[in-house]
């Protein structure tokens, strides 16, 4: 973490990060989009480098990967909102995992 003298409203990260599907046993690549308020700090690079790569080699599913990277990220941070956004595709399937705390549900009309 690094402390803030100008503190933004919201920062937005985003990386590559790979698993292995528990189901088929290959890896799977995906993107990572995490989205938080900072609270007079923010997380550091090399931090949410390290916590995304802590999934490699780990038989995990992406909606497992999404909450919990947003419950790792939300005690780094003590931030009253994050937001996790995991893509990938599967044999023809974009697949988009959303996971989010602190915030309101979008309206859809």
């Amino acid at each position: 973490m690094y402390k803030l003298t100008k503190v933004p409203k919201l920062v937005r990260l985003k990386t590559v990060g790979e698993s292995i599907c528990p189901v088929s046993k290959v890896v799977d690549v995906f993107e990572v989009t995490v989205e938080y308020m900072p609270r007079g700090a923010v997380l550091s690079i090399e931090e949410f480098k390290k916590v995304v790569e802590s999934y490699r080699g780990r038989e995990i599913l992406h909606e497992e990967v999404a909450v919990d990277l947003l419950e790792k990220i939300k005690n780094i941070t003590n931030s009253p909102y994050v937001k996790v956004v995991i893509k990938s595709s599967y044999i023809g399937v974009d697949i988009e995992v959303v996971a989010e705390s602190g915030g309101e549900q979008p309206l859809y009309i």
